[in-house]
């Protein structure tokens, strides 16, 4: 489809709205969103990596630097198979060998301009005009959560939904079951790339509108296929089948690695106890919903009330869209998307309620792995993509009834009171100096008296492209002043912190075999993955392995090959090998090598009692191993007097490679933690792999020299793999194919909206 010089222009508004948004993290160094701890660690601490795997032609897998070892795949907010990530690995490492900052930045803002792209597209193919399409596509990509969110993957994950919505609505109103089942491939498609993006409760969100877009289709009179009775349903329950199938299969590689790792990880919830990430998060736990008054944040960014308890992301969408959404809704009923999208809109904003509304209550419990998403606040994302479109609904509706005062008499007069009364919450304080008022809250007065001025202005006839021009303006300020995402750099951010790991890092890398490196005090910087140094600690996740947590938190970190301990240079500790202005670095006498080997396996079938035993004196894992149940081949005593070693070979993320020399049959113990999809050879033939220790891998090494090898090869993966290529590699094949047949019949494929 040929894009034509209006809509270049159009995208280019939009380009350019993205980039005056994004001012702070794009035109000066002052300001970052990897300030924060969280914010480095799990997403540009991760990127890192990934970017480095690639490079090296390694899928990212395994982790091998940070936490002692974890699954990176596993979970879902490393985006560890997102394909757009692809175009990062082609920027170059700065001179400190780690990905530039500015760029981390622009990618961040691309995204944004990428959903808003998307949003543009849905309006344009909801017939409606450039100027309403650059409004929705502000509306969505730079407000709300996805404009107010730090973390990339959800935007990554949020963005696609426009583009999802647009291919359902295709297949919705395909005359042919065929070109029906290509939109929905494509929708199914779109959804799967969402859920590679690392967020699944976004993911779930954009399938519920999905699902209630097609029984909506169903049911409204103006949407119904016309024909033999029961067309409607057949056609609507083909739609579903094909997008939830193709959606599953595309992101299969990150569902099924997500699944294999939820069966051992623990997930974190604030203040309550931890629970294992497959349990059902209770309805005791913590919602994090809103309070009832919260929707007065609607029109007022920074209002003076509590908008809920623990984590909650703010949903503001400006003033001026709200006010456009009110009359998409007033002026354009009649269109059956529009009473869709309100409803969507109300229903989000009752389930983000949390425990205040049983719609919550409801919902939770018939909608499958919904309990996933603790934040019940973040369903306000659904609430700004119907809003987002309403806006656009609302523009058109506004510029067509240009010149006709009278017919908007209503809602002026409204307005008008709404005005009058932000004169006088203004006047009060400023003449009396009493009651205070917030400098945002007044803020967001004068963008109402700026929208009122807007409106006014156009109701009186003017609707050329200066007019346009102005409400997209008025529209990025309000969202640009309002928006906090960014933080002012500081000399004690956490990104200030990491970037002063440079020289330290740089020493450890210097020292020779195979260790790792604890990091003592609270928030350790992320120096595994940014700087490729092996900790057992640095970085931050949303949950950690159970046999993780089962050795460091019984102090056992020794166990993990933690030679060297990393503190602040004010620690007042004699003996450090290393020190700069903010490091010091010492070794760490107790600590338990790389790999050894033990001829003598206690065995202890309890878990609690393992775990205790773990603690105690009584054994002396030197020479002795704890395991959950008897080994296959029986091991042989020690031959005392004769030395055994171990030496590493080549070793990758994935791989590892040992010379193994006992004097007789024995167990070998690595200092690495245990998780299934590890596959071990022993001099060329298959060995198993136990977990010992409480949570470290054994093999069994017979006498004399032995090649050892073990590989990450997971068949969650594979499987998954295989999948995902299937559906985005048939997707392709079934476009092309429906391509050159609509070319041979003179007709296009994507005429379906306007250009």
């Amino acid at each position: 489809m040929k894009i034509s010089k209006p809509t270049i222009k159009a995208l280019f508004l939009l380009l350019l709205c993205t980039a005056v948004f994004h001012w702070k993290i794009l035109l000066t160094h002052d300001y970052s969103i990897a300030s924060g701890y969280e914010g480095l660690c799990q997403s540009y601490g991760w990127l890192q990596f990934w970017i480095l795997a690639i490079r090296n032609g390694t899928m990212p897998l395994w982790d091998p630097y940070g936490l002692a070892g974890h699954p990176f795949a596993g979970e879902m907010q490393s985006a560890a198979f997102y394909p757009l990530h692809l175009l990062l690995a082609l920027v170059p490492f700065n001179r400190q060998g780690v990905f530039p900052m500015q760029w981390y930045h622009v990618w961040f803002a691309l995204t944004h301009f990428l959903g808003g792209c998307f949003m543009f597209a849905l309006a344009r193919d909801l017939r409606l005009r450039r100027l309403p399409a650059v409004v929705a596509a502000v509306c969505f990509s730079l407000g709300g959560l996805v404009g107010r969110a730090g973390w990339p993957d959800m935007i990554h994950s949020a963005i696609w939904l426009p583009l999802i919505f647009l291919f359902l609505l295709r297949a919705l109103r395909a005359e042919t079951t065929k070109r029906a089942v290509l939109y929905a491939c494509l929708s199914g498609v779109s959804l799967g790339m969402a859920i590679l993006a690392g967020r699944l409760h976004i993911a779930i969100m954009e399938a519920l509108i999905v699902a209630g877009a097609v029984v909506f289709a169903t049911f409204d009179p103006q949407l119904r296929h016309k024909g033999a009775p029961g067309r409607t349903w057949i056609r609507a329950a083909i739609v579903l089948a094909v997008v939830a199938g193709v959606a599953f299969c595309a992101g299969a590689p990150q569902l099924f690695s997500s699944m294999e790792y939820g069966r051992y990880a623990i997930r974190f919830y604030g203040d309550v106890p931890p629970l294992p990430a497959t349990e059902r998060i209770p309805t005791s736990y913590p919602t994090h919903g809103m309070w009832p008054q919260s929707w007065i944040a609607l029109p007022i960014a920074f209002a003076s009330l509590q908008l809920g308890a623990g984590e909650v992301l703010p949903f503001y969408m400006g003033v001026f869209p709200l006010l456009a959404a009110v009359i998409g809704v007033w002026k354009r009923w009649g269109t059956p998307w529009v009473r869709y999208l309100a409803g969507l809109a109300v229903v989000a904003f009752l389930y983000a309620l949390g425990e205040f509304s049983a719609v919550y209550g409801i919902l939770r419990t018939v909608v499958p792995y919904l309990w996933t998403a603790r934040e019940a606040s973040r369903f306000m994302f659904m609430a700004e993509f119907a809003l987002a479109v309403l806006a656009a609904y609302g523009v058109e509706a506004l510029l067509a009834g240009s010149g006709n005062e009278p017919a908007w008499r209503p809602l002026t007069r409204v307005l008008t009171w709404i005005v009058g009364v932000g004169a006088a919450l203004q006047a009060i304080p400023a003449v009396f100096q009493h009651p205070d008022i917030n400098s945002w809250v007044a803020l967001s007065i004068l963008l109402i008296f700026a929208s009122y001025g807007v409106y006014r202005h156009i109701l009186r006839g003017h609707t050329g492209t200066a007019v346009g021009l102005v409400m997209v303006a008025l529209i990025v300020f309000d969202l640009t002043t309002l928006n906090w995402t960014a933080d002012k750099r500081t000399d004690s951010d956490a990104l200030h912190n990491l970037l002063s790991c440079r020289n330290v890092a740089d020493f450890l890398k210097s020292r020779p075999g195979r260790f790792r490196v604890y990091i003592a005090g609270g928030d350790p910087p992320p120096i595994g993955d940014v700087y490729r140094v092996p900790t057992t600690t640095g970085g931050m996740r949303a949950t950690l392995l159970a046999n993780y947590l089962a050795l460091t938190g019984r102090g056992r970190t020794d166990l993990l090959n933690s030679q060297y301990i990393m503190k602040p240079a004010s620690a007042s500790d004699p003996g450090d090998l290393y020190h700069d202005s903010k490091w010091k670095v010492y070794a760490n006498p107790n600590s338990y090598p790389a790999a050894w080997t033990v001829h003598q396996a206690v065995v202890e079938r309890s878990p609690e009692r393992l775990l205790k035993r773990l603690e105690s004196s009584e054994l002396d894992f030197h020479r002795q191993a704890l395991v959950d149940r008897p080994l296959e081949s029986a091991l042989e005593p020690r031959i005392e007097g004769v030395a055994e070693n171990v030496k590493f070979g080549t070793c990758g993320a994935n791989r590892i490679e040992l010379t193994v020399r006992a004097q007789s049959r024995g167990l070998l113990v690595l200092s690495e933690i245990y998780f299934p999809g590890w596959i071990a050879t022993v001099n060329g033939k298959d060995g198993r792999i136990y977990e010992v220790d409480g949570g470290l891998r054994g093999v069994v090494v017979p006498r004399g020299e032995s090649q050892v090898v073990l590989r990450y090869s997971p068949r969650s993966f594979w499987f998954g793999a295989f999948l995902g290529l299937a559906a985005f590699l048939g997707t392709a094949v079934f476009l092309f194919w429906t391509w050159r047949e609509s070319r041979s019949g003179g007709t296009d494929i994507a005429a379906a909206g306007p250009s």
